[in-house]
């Protein structure tokens, strides 16, 4: 663990969103390893370039954005007295709670594949032994299960021998718990805070919608951010006296905003037909390179061990285009080098009929290409609908209660895509994304 950083000094690092982030010692020795480097080098949006040439940010600066993000939502909440006799605790002992979740934020994405989401099909099977395998169910392992491992064999060291954080006595798995980590026992810590991390109301979506927006030089990721902030709240169940992330109830249109702001992004950009033609390519390159890089059944290491996580974190986007420029890709590799995708034949924007789908499958009989119905994503879960909390009658309910536009859009972009291969650049590939 080499230490770079002064261990009295605030870091300051300018961001386009926030200004500023901050960080202390312990976070920018975490930041300065090579490790953590890495996502400088991993593209925060695949090849959405490909369609929108401003998209270039990284999950290196997403992740900063992140830690500042969780922070001020935190802040927001801890500084409330009525908040704080919920928890039952004083200012000063939440230094540690606050500390768990700038690790957490700061490390959330350190699994990420190279060229992220489009990486993920290139991931292993679960093995029986991983808490969330099932007997009969085929499930790859996902990006959160590299971080946590990533977090426990690679930045152990960082996290609990740190000269600046050993007085708070935080381990790994106080970290990981917040990421999901199911090898871990729920604490309430997890269960109330997680949703800063991971959840409807959480700090990565709120960071990524601006950032996105931002760089992609559009609007539809835009939302009051100040008002998210100082509107996030605890609520509190009557029955148990258990805390959980809620909205003030003055404030729950900041609550529909977002929830619009992420529906706009996913049908105008992350849903975006060559943007998903492109992550079919990647995906096929990213199996081809790795057969010929000799990865066992052309797929990542398991996340298992910590040989095989630092081989998984040698990996990038700058090794994966370095191999297609070298010719490694096989025909998708010089698909994505010549930007000559397969172009949208077809698209149902509600479920197509049988004879619909028949007629889709003969078209691939005929001709190179794949049917899309990765855009049918469901995007917004009525089982975590955001909790609104009426701060005086201490009554919470769920936002599609409130917002009669939200109710009818969990099902929203719901796209089925034909695509076929330009006349001689095709070639058969099985798609999963």
């Amino acid at each position: 663990m080499p230490i770079k950083s002064k261990i009295d000094k605030e870091y300051k690092i300018r961001d386009p969103v926030y200004g500023f982030v901050k960080l202390d010692a312990q976070e920018m020795d975490i930041i300065n390893s090579s490790f953590y480097q890495r996502l400088r080098r991993i593209r925060q949006l695949s090849l959405t370039e490909m369609v929108y040439p401003g998209a270039n940010h990284t999950r290196f600066e997403h992740s900063l954005g992140v830690v500042q993000m969780a922070t001020e939502m935190f802040d927001n909440i801890a500084g409330q007295k009525h908040n704080r006799e919920k928890l039952g605790v004083e200012w000063d002992d939440l230094k540690r709670t606050k500390k768990i979740i700038r690790l957490a934020a700061l490390l959330h994405d350190i699994g990420h594949a190279p060229f992220s989401h489009a990486g993920e099909s290139s991931m292993p099977l679960l093995l029986p032994k991983h808490p969330k395998y099932k007997m009969g169910e085929v499930k790859r392992y996902e990006h959160e299960d590299y971080s946590i491992a990533a977090i426990k064999l690679v930045f152990r060291d960082y996290i609990e021998n740190h000269r600046f954080g050993e007085a708070l006595g935080i381990k790994a798995e106080d970290v990981t718990s917040l990421l999901g980590d199911e090898s871990v026992p729920p604490t309430r810590t997890s269960i109330i805070w997680g949703g800063l991390i991971s959840g409807q109301l959480d700090a990565d979506r709120a960071d990524y919608l601006l950032r996105d927006s931002l760089h992609l030089g559009v609007n539809y990721g835009m939302y009051d951010r100040n008002r998210l902030v100082n509107c996030i709240t605890l609520g509190q169940s009557e029955e148990s006296s258990d805390c959980f992330l809620a909205i003030e109830d003055g404030g729950w249109h900041v609550a529909e905003s977002l929830v619009i702001a992420r529906y706009q992004m996913f049908s105008q950009v992350y849903f975006h037909p060559v943007r998903r033609a492109f992550d079919y390519h990647i995906e096929c390159a990213t199996k081809e390179i790795l057969k010929n890089l000799k990865y066992k059944d052309g797929l990542f290491p398991a996340p298992n061990s910590e040989k095989n996580i630092k081989k998984y974190l040698n990996l990038d986007d700058w090794i994966i285009y370095g191999a297609l420029k070298n010719n490694l890709g096989g025909q998708h590799g010089d698909i994505i080098l010549n930007r000559e995708p397969y172009k949208c034949k077809k698209e149902w924007d509600v479920e197509p009929s049988e004879e619909e789908m028949a007629k889709a499958r003969e078209d691939l009989t005929k001709n190179v290409g794949f049917l899309d119905k990765g855009a049918s994503t469901k995007w917004y879960k009525l089982d975590k609908d955001i909790n609104i909390y009426n701060t005086r009658s201490k009554v919470s309910y769920p936002l599609t209660y409130k917002s009669k536009l939200i109710s009818v859009m969990p099902g929203l972009p719901k796209v089925t895509r034909l695509f076929i291969a330009q006349e001689g650049k095709g070639i058969e590939y099985e798609f999963k994304l």
